[in-house]
């Protein structure tokens, strides 16, 4: 794991309409890492995803990707750039096919004659070949949640936003989940930067985290600093 951060996000504020939400926010995500925030309801853990993929504006500070800075890169050049982006909800397209929504990710692929790496993406998620031929919007929650993931790593990128993957589905998914992102980080050093309130989750997967209250980030450390009940504490509604 090499100390180079893959993204630094330098001091950045993001509102929507008149309501500031993030308030001088900054963290690093290390290369070949998991990078949890977490934090209470409320606090601007989705608003800082958003604003990292650019769906809403930097208004002060800067996001510095691969030494570039992105700050004020619409969301389909830093797709392209190699940052994916997993929105809580899932968005998958209920009426195509598991397939389908898969080709979807080429969209993003900088290589525009790339195909879907099916033999890659069944071995991690060995349920969507099998329900290759079904319509998105018949599959579980879970499924779901693995489809978007998927779809996510057909663009190849070399950084994973995922917002609370594992809302709503039952933990034998989440724990399938939790591996497989381990595995892409340790295999193919992707990095992931993930938004999660479940304490057992995060410790299945996190190398670093964050807490954020009220927009900003309160306190920081590894999995190995933070123990058990700072971590609850800090997330305790």
């Amino acid at each position: 794991m090499s100390n180079t951060p893959v993204l630094t996000v330098n001091n950045i504020s993001a509102a929507y309409g008149q309501s500031i939400i993030l308030r001088g926010t900054s963290l690093a995500v290390k290369k070949g890492a998991i990078t949890t925030v977490m934090g209470r309801n409320g606090v601007g853990k989705t608003t800082l995803l958003k604003t990292i993929m650019g769906l809403l504006p930097v208004q002060e500070g800067r996001i510095i990707f691969n030494n570039e800075n992105v700050t004020s890169l619409p969301p389909h050049k830093k797709a392209k750039a190699g940052i994916a982006y997993v929105p809580q909800g899932r968005e998958i397209i209920p009426k195509l096919s598991v397939y389908e929504n898969l080709l979807l990710g080429l969209e993003a692929h900088p290589n525009r004659k790339a195909k879907v790496p099916e033999e890659e993406i069944y071995q991690l998620f060995p349920i969507l070949k099998d329900f290759r031929k079904r319509a998105g919007g018949n599959l579980s929650g879970g499924q779901q949640q693995q489809l978007s993931i998927a779809r996510a790593l057909v663009s190849a990128p070399s950084l994973l936003l995922l917002d609370e993957p594992t809302e709503g589905i039952q933990p034998s998914i989440a724990q399938e989940i939790g591996g497989i992102l381990k595995q892409l980080v340790q295999e193919k050093g992707l990095s992931v930067l993930l938004v999660e309130q479940k304490i057992d989750f995060a410790n299945q997967v996190t190398d670093h985290y964050y807490f954020m209250d009220r927009g900003r980030m309160v306190l920081d450390g590894t999995a190995e600093e933070l123990k058990h009940t700072e971590l609850e504490k800090h997330i305790a509604v």
